[in-house]
């Protein structure tokens, strides 16, 4: 195990965990059904868009006071108003929200997420899981569901102490309860605002997952997939920041 790093934390959806269908890929499917098929650039920035959405302080005001009809409208007019779709904005973002409201969606870890995991166990680094989700039972319930939790030293939703990444107490929370240190502490991530900027400000090494590089401005060790981690892990803190 490398000396510099003991404890190794990772994001949960997009990170670690995934759901079929994607939302984004479902909202695609529509815009070309409804004749304005995006392009690569409008993907890319919606994809982008999806990632701001939640880190926004402005949104995430607003969020607390939404149901889940309510959020789902919202959060498709948000996109489809990033990605230049004209129309009724409302009328469209509704038929968007129908259709996914309608949508069992399927929850899953990836086979290279539970090889890490496992192999990170048997190098001897303590894991960590922190997520945004504010549902604790879902949250826990999916932990389960995936046979995730028993990998894990400590887990903590935003639910669960009222902080949300990028603010850096809920990273603190979870060092604390683990009694990890932050400067012997890797945090991996999908989303930069959220992941990057929040484990920066709380003293770990980021690291950012990035496959479709909607982060250029990244400043931290960027991984296409998640595997990529295993070869890195030893060198954090001895490398500079960058792909």
């Amino acid at each position: 195990m490398n000396d510099s790093v003991r404890t190794v934390f990772f994001d949960f959806d997009g990170t670690l965990v995934f759901h079929k269908p994607d939302s984004f890929e479902m909202i695609s499917a529509f815009c070309a059904e409804i004749g304005q098929p995006l392009s690569a650039e409008a993907e890319w920035r919606g994809r982008r868009t999806r990632h701001e959405y939640f880190v926004d302080p402005v949104i995430r005001t607003k969020l607390n006071n939404f149901g889940p009809g309510e959020f789902w409208q919202h959060f498709n007019r948000h996109l489809l108003e990033a990605v230049c779709i004209e129309g009724n904005l409302d009328d469209l973002a509704e038929e968007v929200s129908n259709r996914i409201a309608d949508v069992d969606l399927t929850y899953y870890c990836p086979e290279e997420g539970g090889r890490i995991l496992t192999e990170l166990r048997n190098r001897g680094y303590g894991l960590g899981l922190i997520t945004n989700r504010e549902d604790v039972d879902h949250f826990y319930g999916l932990l389960d569901q995936l046979d995730l939790r028993p990998f894990f030293d400590v887990t903590l939703a935003s639910g669960e102490v009222g902080i949300h990444k990028p603010e850096p107490g809920v990273f603190c929370a979870a060092l604390e309860r683990v009694g990890a240190t932050a400067g012997e502490s890797v945090y991996v991530g999908d989303n930069y605002w959220a992941d990057v900027v929040g484990a920066r400000r709380a003293g770990l090494t980021p690291v950012l997952l990035d496959p479709q590089r909607l982060f250029p401005e990244a400043d931290c060790l960027v991984l296409d997939e998640l595997d990529d981690l295993l070869a890195w892990l030893p060198t954090l803190g001895s490398r500079p920041p960058g792909r």
